[in-house]
């Protein structure tokens, strides 16, 4: 997912430089990157580790989908395409376990689809 590249949506500098931060500041503060993995951040050349999304969210108080919307419509995607791969797979399944997996798979599906950016891609 990582190695497909976004497509320059994130939020993540706005919310920086409102509260004054430098990348190198907000780096120290995460703790765990450089200033630079921030710049890729900022600029949607990579999409953060969870923890970094996490800390981002600690530190901002925005969730990750909203803070990273593109990468997370990415990842979102691809789970769906994958969820309804295997909803497919099950499809003649009565074991209880199968059945409790595409009930899963029927209410993220249905989320996804009340999205407008995503009822194009599925």
């Amino acid at each position: 997912m990582q190695k497909q590249i976004l497509r320059n949506r994130c939020y993540l500098r706005t919310l920086r430089r409102n509260w004054s931060l430098t990348q190198k500041e907000l780096a120290w503060i995460i703790g765990t990157v450089s200033s630079m993995q921030v710049s890729r951040y900022e600029n949607s050349k990579r999409a953060p580790k969870v923890e970094v999304a996490l800390a981002c969210q600690a530190i901002f108080g925005v969730p990750p989908s909203t803070m990273f919307p593109d990468a997370y419509t990415l990842a979102e995607e691809e789970v769906m395409r994958n969820m309804y791969r295997m909803d497919e797979a099950l499809k003649n399944t009565t074991s209880p376990s199968g059945i409790r997996k595409r009930e899963l798979f029927s209410l993220a599906l249905a989320r996804a689809v009340r999205k407008p950016h995503l009822t194009k891609a599925v």
